[in-house]
């Protein structure tokens, strides 16, 4: 094991000097060299206008390149998106018509409304002390299911499902299996072959500290023979230089999504994001994170606090939820002591990043013991 200088990574982060930052979950604060990757696209546009539009196409590939390589995939396989409201619509429109859709109760509304927004049926699988466990949604593969909608970690609880074995259940009964990574991705390892995932839609101003604007779409590449999206345009099609108007026939990768041109300082801001994360190695930020949520679960356990969220390291995640009372009114007061969480489910949401530190941790506590919770 590696030692990791996380004082050293801390320090690039500015917004930390200012604000005890638990909120990842949220929105995380950007980096130095994540904030520079995106403003150099403005300062080469301020001085070149477009004449680096070839350079930044290369650019562009490249960052696709890193974004596949970051979760064991092809790229042809990853495009951009968004959000993952946008991600997950595209999803829908191209499977529409397939049957109908099995996901959580406690999933974020961009996991669901696309579907209900496209006309499938959807059908909710409510969890079990917060958990929902293989046979929990095994139960819930009537006939008609054709599709499994899950995210890799629930926003409200912090449950983190295992995706290899439900991919391993989905495909022994034949469901399309799509997965909202959102909450984990930069956080949590993510490998869509090992999972069999079919569909994952994510976006990376969380927990991939790349800032609003930046988000993919993966889709497996023997899905995408079968499969047209409900969006095109000029850059749609293999060749879009020859700007060929009556073109019918879409590129058979992801990346026919991206019908235009596209948010060049966001993506490039997450391919510096995915730099600094994959020199650490995800496996790494996980572990740290844990031991992070240890500390955290120990001090919160001495002041009596109860925790809401799944404390099983299976289901384990950098979310931690402390049941309140009046979640929105004891996050509002953190707040005006600079220490920024979120009120989601039974309570105040706590997410730990590789950036925090023991002391972070110790201001949280020292701010709840001046709440009424």
């Amino acid at each position: 094991m590696k030692t990791i200088d996380w004082a050293a990574y801390r320090a690039l982060f500015p917004a930390l000097k200012k604000y005890t930052f638990l909120n990842a979950s949220g929105g995380a604060p950007l980096a130095r060299p994540v904030a520079a990757a995106g403003a150099r696209y403005y300062s080469e546009a301020l001085e070149h206008g477009d004449a680096y539009w070839d350079r930044w196409l290369i650019r562009l590939e490249e960052t696709r390149a890193r974004l596949a390589a970051f979760i064991n995939a092809a790229p042809a396989e990853v495009a951009f998106t968004l959000n993952t409201s946008h991600g997950m619509s595209l999803v829908a429109g191209a499977l529409k018509g397939r049957g109908t859709v099995l996901t959580m109760e406690d999933e974020f509304p961009s996991s669901t409304l696309p579907w209900l927004n496209t006309g499938f049926k959807v059908k909710f699988i409510k969890p079990e002390n917060g958990v929902y466990t293989l046979e929990n949604i095994e139960r819930g593969f009537t006939k008609d299911i054709k599709i499994l909608v899950t995210s890799y970690v629930q926003y409200r609880t912090g449950f983190r499902q295992d995706l290899e074995a439900v991919g391993r259940l989905c495909r022994r009964r034949g469901v399309i299996f799509v997965v909202n990574a959102t909450q984990a991705l930069g956080a949590m390892p993510v490998d869509v072959k090992k999972a069999g995932i079919d569909f994952m839609v994510f976006s990376c101003f969380k927990w991939t500290m790349a800032g609003y604007g930046a988000a993919g779409l993966y889709a497996a590449q023997r899905r995408l023979a079968a499969i047209t999206f409900p969006e095109a345009g000029w850059r749609s099609v293999a060749a879009p230089e020859r700007m060929d108007n009556k073109a019918r026939v879409m590129k058979r990768e992801a990346s026919a999504i991206e019908a235009g041109c596209l948010h060049f300082p966001s993506i490039f801001a997450l391919g510096a994001a995915l730099e600094l994360l994959g020199g650490i190695g995800v496996k790494n930020i996980q572990r740290r994170i844990f031991e992070l949520n240890d500390y955290l679960v120990k001090g919160l356990r001495a002041a009596g606090a109860e925790i809401a969220t799944p404390l099983d390291p299976r289901w384990r995640s950098g979310i931690t939820i402390i049941k309140a009372g009046k979640p929105a009114e004891a996050v509002e007061k953190l707040a005006a002591m600079k220490i920024m969480t979120a009120a989601r489910g039974a309570g105040i949401r706590v997410s730990l990043h590789l950036y925090n530190d023991r002391g972070d941790i110790d201001r949280l506590l020292a701010g709840l013991k001046k709440l009424d919770l």
